[in-house]
């Protein structure tokens, strides 16, 4: 092995708390034993709402994130730099191409790591920049995708090696401390947007309430933009829905343990353009939660096998509401789904199986 540090991890922890950060703060956080591993992390963005935009203060941080990536590489001398590629946005993967050119060739072996979706398609559709995005990505040692995809992620850039190593998440305990009142407490967490199904959740509720169905929607996470938030709230209004939503914000830690260990159901809607895994699911799982999801890009693959889903076609509110308002009827099926779904977490999704399957990704190139 070499003499130096044998890994540089560069990637985005909470905040802003999605998916991917929540998945690399993890393997910052790991205690890697006989592997030398060196840590540099980027923060772009502060909030949810920042992320993938254009401003002033993320150019002063790229420039001080190649400085600092330099310095490492002088005097750490890892052998695998670790990099997560951009989502389908210009600004990003502007970003990466800046960055990865200055500071790639300091490295021996490369592993990029795909955590969001469509970023093949969306550079065939930049021109110019997409092909020289596409030389930046090119030949990585090995580029590993969050789920099974075909054909992978890394093919698109002629990686040496291809490789599927599915998220994991350690969950806290928590007991339930709400009162068996009746209402079917419906839970969504996730980026509140248009993508990820937002509207076409207060669509099903109103649905679900023209259908006397006793229920209550807690949304847990940010705003993608005030506009948007406007436009739900005044969807909401109209539909005269006000009582039948909690949106709390962000929820972190114990409280957002807590907020699934008071729920029913789990409900993702998404039809988001980048949406590859969903590590939300997971954290459903782990909690005994039987999911409504959709018929999206990653989210099958997620649930197959687990019997704890019903999945939709996207933007199909009558489809949501039928398999809600089946589950809100029927204890013993929500029961039983709920069951399936820890075990499966328990078989695929534990944060001790992603944390040794990663260990095996770096153990497996440091001895090529």
């Amino acid at each position: 092995m070499n003499t130096g540090s044998d890994i540089l991890i560069v990637g985005q922890t909470p905040p802003p708390y999605h998916g991917q950060a929540v998945v690399t703060a993890m393997l910052f956080d790991h205690d890697w034993g006989d592997l030398k591993v060196e840590r540099l992390r980027m923060s772009y963005s502060d909030s949810i709402d920042a992320v993938g935009k254009l401003a002033p203060g993320k150019l002063l941080h790229l420039l001080s994130l190649i400085l600092k990536t330099w310095w490492i590489a002088l005097t750490k001398k890892p052998e695998i730099f670790y990099y997560l590629p951009a989502s389908a946005n210009k600004a990003p993967v502007i970003r990466d191409i800046l960055y990865l050119n200055a500071v790639r060739w300091c490295f021996p072996k490369t592993i990029f790591h795909y955590h969001a979706g469509g970023l093949p398609l969306y550079l065939n559709s930049l021109g110019k920049l997409g092909e020289i995005a596409k030389k930046t990505y090119a030949d990585a040692d090995v580029s590993i995708d969050v789920i099974e995809t075909e054909p992978p992620s890394g093919s698109f850039f002629a990686s040496k090696e291809n490789v599927v190593v599915r998220n994991g998440i350690d969950a806290m305990s928590a007991r339930t401390n709400r009162d068996d009142n009746g209402i079917f407490q419906i839970i969504f967490v996730g980026l509140l947007s248009e993508g990820k199904g937002v509207m076409q959740i207060v669509e099903t509720a109103k649905i679900l309430r023209d259908r006397n169905c006793q229920f209550h929607c807690k949304m847990v996470g940010d705003w993608s933009s005030e506009a948007f938030h406007n436009e739900v709230e005044a969807k909401i209004k109209n539909d005269h829905l006000e009582g039948s939503f909690q949106f709390t914000g962000p929820l972190s830690g114990a409280d957002k343990w807590q907020a699934y260990a008071d729920a029913d159901c789990f409900f993702f809607p998404s039809h988001y353009e980048a949406e590859t895994f969903g590590i939300v699911l997971v954290e459903a799982m782990a909690y005994n939660l039987p999911m409504v999801t959709s018929r999206w890009r990653g989210i099958p693959r997620v649930v197959e096998g687990g019997n704890c889903a019903i999945l939709c076609d996207i933007k199909s509110p009558n489809l949501f509401a039928d398999a809600l308002e089946e589950l809100s009827k029927d204890a013993d099926k929500r029961k039983e789904m709920g069951k399936a779904a820890r075990k499966h977490y328990e078989a695929c999704y534990t944060r001790e199986r992603f944390i040794n399957s990663m260990e095996k990704v770096f153990v497996d190139l440091l001895k090529v």
